[in-house]
This record gives structure tokens, sequence and C-alpha cells, in this order.
């Protein structure tokens, strides 16, 4: 039996922009071993407890599957973004997952970006329209 700490996290810090942008990536498939099923929320475990504060750019592009636990966790983790002043943003997601991702139309709560630069022009935008609500 594994413990949660030993399990390896499905998600790699690779930079924290000056502007205050973290750039995350996945590092394979999204499922229920490596997302809820750990105990713990993967991004608290890359960025610590104020994980959700933070505005986060997430590439997909080395995520082949995701099972319905990782679509769960995505949602829910997109609604703790928003409830506590951050944001999420995936992008250069792989065809298969794109596919799963538009048929449960999971861009309608978690924005979905073609790449990068696509997906920080989303992340600048919610950035702006939540500090123009305050």
């Amino acid at each position: 039996m594994s413990n949660a700490s030993n399990t390896p996290t499905p998600l790699t810090l690779l930079s924290i922009e000056k502007d205050g942008v973290v750039r995350i990536a996945t590092g394979g498939d999204l499922t229920v071993n490596n997302t809820t099923g750990i105990g713990q929320n993967p991004l608290e475990r890359v960025l610590g407890p104020g994980w959700p504060t933070n505005r986060v750019l997430m590439d997909l592009s080395h995520t082949g599957y995701v099972d319905s636990t990782a679509i769960g966790w995505l949602l829910s983790s997109a609604k703790t973004f928003r409830e506590k002043g951050g944001a999420v943003v995936l992008h250069s997601v792989a065809p298969r997952v794109k596919q799963i991702l538009e048929l449960l139309r999971v861009g309608k709560v978690v924005p979905v970006a073609a790449d990068e630069t696509a997906a920080r022009t989303i992340l600048a935008n919610q950035t702006t329209q939540t500090a123009e609500a305050k």
C-alpha cells in the first residue's frame, strides 16, 4: 500500500513569471490514481496551501487520457480558483483529450486554449474582469 506522500504528482511547476502567472505542465495521464485518489489536491502539492489564489496556465500536451475523476478534479479545482480569486486556463490539449473535454463541455467551466499564447490572453482577460468586478 503506497502512502499519498510517495505518490508522484501528475503536475510539474515550470515557472512563476514576473507578472505572477504560474506555468504548470501535466506529466502524463490524469486519473483517479494521481488526482483526487492521492488524498491531497495535486495543485496544493505543487503550489502549497495558497494554490487557489494563483493565476495558472496548465499545459496538457503530455496528457493522452483523462478519466472521469480527473474531469471532476479539474472542475472542482476551477471552482475553487474562482472562489479564492485565482484562475486556471488549460492549453495545448492533445486531440483525444480535447475531444473528451468538448464532449463533456468542460470548457464552459474551465477555459481551454489552443496554445500558451492564447491561454495567456484568456488569463489576462479573466484577471481584468475580476479586477473590474471589485
